[in-house]
């Protein structure tokens, strides 16, 4: 992803916040000037820094940090997963499976109570 900054920016910024730690990733600075329409007739020209940009927010403890600050270019891509959530997928996945076996279940269920209906109704 492309960013532009009115300043220079670190390769690498990071703020820590509780138990998260925010990284930013700056890299690949080119400048350039862009220009605006005024309100009136005039026109404003101001300068810009471009980079490659990421950020990332994850688990101070469960980033590897010092390998992002060393090299930042291996991380443009990089996306944190926290592995305790589970992705959508994942979640229908684990309920269609509950289902199945519940259902399984429960036909057990109905099949016990018939034969036992069906007991009490023949005993009369």
């Amino acid at each position: 992803m492309k960013a532009r900054f009115s300043q220079p920016q670190q390769r690498v910024k990071t703020i820590t916040s509780r138990e998260k730690i925010y990284i930013f990733l700056c890299l690949n600075e080119t400048q350039g000037t862009e220009t605006y329409p005024d309100m009136g007739d005039g026109q404003t020209t101001e300068s810009y820094y471009e980079y490659d940009y990421n950020e990332i927010i994850g688990d101070a403890d469960k980033l590897p940090l010092e390998d992002m600050q060393a090299y930042p270019e291996n991380y443009l891509d990089y996306v944190y997963k926290d592995e305790a959530s589970e992705t959508v997928e994942q979640k229908l996945q684990t309920l269609t499976k509950s289902l199945a076996e519940n259902s399984e279940s429960i036909t057990d269920v109905q099949l016990a109570l018939a034969e036992i209906y069906e007991l009490v109704l023949g005993g009369m």
